[in-house]
């Protein structure tokens, strides 16, 4: 039995020492894709480009919301005095204006999560080419997200000539 676990801890040696000696002579990078995402001239244009282009159904959905409490303030206020084809007239015009809105406000967000995923995925591809572009040019065998190390030191971090080739 020992016999066994000494030849069985020998061919873990032997399998894991050439990882060792590859681990070694590897040069390592790491990125922060967060500052570099959030820095990037590129993903504020997006950021402002998707802004101006939902402006005039973000307002809608505004406006509507407005003229729906307007009506559900005067329907409370008014009730009183109201007939009683005036309330239900009043309120179905609420209750319809607040399925109206519902559906804007869902159709906005689907829409504009559909295209904020557009154009992330352009930014991520321009970072990603730029990012192994640096790691060619320095001779880097792996690069990894500040994220996924449990440790990294500053020496290793790219995130400043990746944030530079990005931004040219």
């Amino acid at each position: 039995m020992k016999k066994f676990s000494k030849l069985l801890l020998a061919a873990g040696l032997a399998v894991a020492l050439p990882f060792q000696v590859l681990a070694a002579d590897a040069k390592i990078g790491v990125i922060d894709l967060r500052a570099i995402i959030a820095n990037s001239p590129q993903a504020k244009s997006a950021m402002e480009k998707l802004k101006n282009e939902f402006k005039a159904r973000e307002e809608k959905i505004v406006a509507l919301d407005k003229t729906i409490k307007e009506k559900t303030e005067k329907f409370q206020r008014n009730s009183s005095i109201m007939s009683e084809a005036e309330k239900s007239k009043l309120e179905k015009e609420v209750i319809a204006g607040q399925r109206e809105l519902q559906r804007l406000q869902t159709e906005f967000r689907e829409d504009a999560s559909s295209r904020q995923q557009e154009e992330t995925k352009k930014i991520l591809e321009r970072i990603n080419a730029v990012v192994e572009d640096v790691a060619k040019k320095e001779n880097y065998d792996l690069v990894i997200h500040k994220e996924a190390a449990s440790y990294s030191t500053k020496a290793i971090d790219l995130t400043d000539k990746v944030m530079k080739a990005v931004t040219q």
